[in-house]
């Protein structure tokens, strides 16, 4: 595996019994060959001359947690108002939901949450229109200014994918539809 790969014990269960993998992967963080991110999560660490070790951001965990369940996952709430640009704050908790198990796993400070859903949360298939409807959501419908709407728009025209956001949009609450739909149409009459 390349520097910088997260990997989990069932990674290496053609190879021996779960006790004997823990056992090796305990002895390859003691040498400090790998790093335990938390239970049953160990990282192949990248180091970098100038800072050292650089960790895995809590997206690329997520993400690789994602792969091995095969399960879907959005990020909800700050993480995606962060990720969209609508808030500067990165949070030190990130929620994801999830159609995989629920589960908290704590990453030095961080804390990274896979929340249960219903399937129709995770209707929608296009990464760029799920954090608009979870980036409102967490903004709530009043707490909505026009400087928000002007970022939206202005991340959907960088991103050029602005079919696909109406065609996803139908998933989201009727107010977060008609927010979107009017930012779409400003964009298609400009």
């Amino acid at each position: 595996m390349p520097k910088g790969s997260i990997v989990f014990i069932s990674d290496f269960s053609d190879y021996g019994s779960d006790t004997a993998i823990r056992q090796v992967l305990q002895r390859l963080t003691k040498s400090q060959f790998i790093i335990r991110l938390s239970q049953g999560i160990y990282y192949y660490p990248k180091t970098d001359n100038m800072i050292g070790i650089v960790y895995p951001s809590a997206e690329q965990i997520a993400e690789a947690i994602k792969n091995r369940d095969h399960a879907r996952i959005i990020p909800t709430g700050s993480y995606a108002s962060y990720t969209l640009g609508l808030s500067t704050q990165l949070p030190m908790n990130v929620v994801y939901l999830t159609d995989g198990s629920p589960r908290k796993i704590q990453v030095g400070k961080q804390k990274i949450t896979f929340r249960k859903t219903s399937p129709k949360n995770l209707a929608v298939k296009h990464n760029l229109t799920s954090l608009i409807i979870q980036g409102l959501k967490e903004l709530g419908e009043e707490n909505i200014e026009p400087h928000h709407l002007n970022e939206i728009k202005a991340i959907i025209e960088k991103s050029e994918e602005a079919e696909k956001v109406k065609e996803n949009i139908k998933y989201a609450p009727v107010w977060v539809q008609k927010l979107v739909l009017k930012i779409l149409n400003r964009i298609k009459n400009e």
